[in-house]
């Protein structure tokens, strides 16, 4: 009987590793240009938003004024500096019976400044100088957001004082006394509560029957 001879057994063949697609230089280094460029311009942009704060602010200080104010509406939008621009503009333009161009400026800065702590003294000039300027819808509409606003607005009551004032305007005098009366009802001690209560004394005895409601926001354009 023939040996049998041992076959060696084949040895498994080990195939070199190629790095996956995206770690080669073709993809490497666009991405890496590109990132280098995204930072650049983040880096840009940041010194560039801080040379105009610090410019527009430099402005304000040296020559405030109506001229100032104009530029520094016009040209350093969004600036903290400009904001207060803005609000002595519409103050200005507010004394001299400009009360259209107050409304427009006090909306610019509602507009630009959506988070800034005079927003809703902003929003209250607004309305304010709407109904000056004989805009009576657009007024209402805002003092009626004001007050149904939650959380609760700081001028909430100032705003019902407004809309009570449209409301007997219109010759609607159960619904302003329902504006009012929900005023007295929310109020936390407001300096609008004599006006409130001044505007409640002068309204007409309440009639028998139901009291015309008080619009709702979905009811205003």
């Amino acid at each position: 009987m023939a040996d049998s001879q041992a076959i060696p057994a084949e040895e498994p063949r080990i195939l070199p590793s190629e790095p996956p697609g995206w770690l080669s230089a073709k993809v490497l280094v666009p991405v890496a240009m590109a990132l280098t460029a995204g930072l650049g311009i983040l880096l840009w942009s940041a010194s560039k938003s801080e040379n105009s704060k610090n410019e527009a602010s430099r402005l304000l200080a040296e020559k405030p004024g109506p001229e100032t104010w104009e530029k520094l509406i016009r040209d350093y939008p969004g600036q903290p500096a400009t904001a207060l621009a803005i609000l002595n503009a519409a103050e200005e333009a507010a004394s001299k019976k400009d009360h259209r161009k107050a409304a427009e400026l006090y909306e610019v800065f509602v507009r630009q400044f959506p988070k800034h702590p005079l927003l809703s003294s902003a929003r209250l000039g607004e309305a304010n100088q709407l109904a000056l300027a004989g805009n009576g819808a657009s007024a209402q509409a805002l003092y009626l957001r004001i007050v149904t606003e939650r959380p609760r607005d700081p001028f909430h009551t100032a705003a019902a004082v407004g809309l009570a004032r449209i409301l007997i305007e219109e010759k609607r005098p159960e619904a302003a006394r329902q504006v009012l009366k929900d005023a007295l009802a929310e109020n936390s001690g407001s300096a609008f509560l004599p006006d409130v209560n001044l505007l409640l004394q002068q309204l007409p005895p309440s009639p028998s029957g139901n009291p015309q409601p008080t619009p709702s926001p979905g009811a205003q354009r």
